[in-house]
């Protein structure tokens, strides 16, 4: 036997629905539109990533280049006017104390040299026939051919003489000390930094011809902002490192500020004292350095946390037992590349939102996960 299945119920011969399946169709409906108002009454939860408030070490830092300078340079220069006839040192030499650097014409003061020895020979044989008369006279006055005023007369000649060759003497000094004058000598070991003549150029007494850097204690020279120097705290350290290889360092102390501001550039030169500087801060040398001004704890919290309130930095905080939001103000120390320090506002362990902070609004219900900001 092949079995067989019953046969569909027939609708009715009206057309219309059974009562039973009309009523669960429109219980159907009812409890869908209240599903979808029960929905409707819920508040809407802004979702937010939120992150801790933590106290950090703050460093405050500075930093600025500068260049090596020998700690005493001398200008060397002529004492008196002349011709250069010879330069004997350039920019970069190494030269010895004593050592000729340049020379003048010495024509003129080799004359006058010459000139002071004849008066000098003059004046010592004034000297002696001044001196023979004067023991002449002394004789015959004490044999009565001569009187007293005759031999006053002869002491003052022979004194005079001797007045006018100390004189002359002085002159010869003088002319021998200009003479040694028209030869410029370096004063003390050390490297010519700067040349300002050349040869056959005439110059002034004084004038400046070349400055030696002495060797020995080196400076780094830095032109620093008028503003970075306002407070009086005193740097917690400081370090120096050549531009070109960050990796040659070393300690330096402050030695000198400025008391005048540079008007055209309006900044105030500063010296630091290298210890113990490496062969490679030669002078001229590139350099920078770095500075530590303070450490304290501080609360920094990332950019993206940042708002506004009345033209006033805040930032939204959560409050992780009742999941609402509050718009804080906030004090800003300063403001650094990556982050935003904070001078006060914020405790640890509160909670601050990092992302979603643009659709929330003041006792907002939140949904929050933790995390840093992205």
């Amino acid at each position: 036997m092949t079995a067989t299945s019953p046969p569909p119920p027939k609708a009715p011969k009206d057309g219309k629905r059974s009562l039973p399946v009309a009523i669960l169709a429109l219980l159907g409906v009812v409890l869908a539109s209240c599903d979808e108002q029960d929905r409707a009454r819920e508040p809407y939860l802004a979702h937010v990533r939120v992150q801790s408030v933590t106290l950090a070490p703050d460093v405050i830092r500075a930093s600025g280049t500068g260049d090596v300078k020998a700690r005493i340079e001398s200008e060397l220069s002529f004492k008196v006017s002349g011709r250069v006839i010879s330069r004997y040192a350039n920019v970069g030499d190494r030269v010895k104390a004593g050592d000729v650097l340049a020379r003048l014409d010495s024509t003129e003061q080799a004359a006058d040299l010459e000139s002071a020895k004849a008066s000098v020979a003059s004046q010592e044989a004034t000297l002696r026939m001044a001196s023979s008369v004067l023991a002449r006279r002394k004789a015959l006055t004490q044999t009565g051919a001569l009187s007293q005023q005759d031999l006053d007369s002869a002491t003052q000649q022979y004194q005079s003489a001797q007045n006018d060759l100390e004189a002359a003497k002085a002159r010869l000094e003088s002319a021998n000390d200009t003479l040694k004058q028209t030869e410029l000598r370096a004063d003390a070991d050390g490297t010519i930094t700067v040349r300002n003549v050349e040869v056959g150029q005439v110059v002034q007494p004084s004038t400046s011809v070349f400055t030696l850097a002495h060797d020995g204690a080196r400076d780094a020279v830095f032109n620093v902002q008028e503003s970075a120097l306002s407070d009086d705290r005193q740097p917690l350290s400081l370090e120096v490192a050549l531009l070109s290889d960050p990796s040659i360092k070393a300690k330096a102390s402050v030695r000198e500020i400025s008391p005048a501001i540079d008007r055209s550039l309006g900044t105030v030169r500063v010296k630091l004292a290298i210890e113990n500087p490496p062969a490679a801060m030669s002078l001229g040398a590139p350099i920078v350095a770095n500075v530590d001004m303070e450490r304290r704890e501080r609360i920094d919290i990332p950019w993206q946390a940042l708002v506004s309130k009345g033209g006033q930095p805040a930032v939204w905080t959560i409050d992780p037992e009742k999941k609402t939001s509050q718009l804080k103000p906030i004090e800003i120390q300063r403001y650094d590349s990556s982050k935003v320090v904070l001078a006060s506002g914020l405790k640890p362990g509160e909670l601050i939102v990092v992302e979603g902070a643009q659709f929330l609004r003041e006792r907002q219900k939140v949904s929050f996960e933790a995390g840093v900001a992205r």
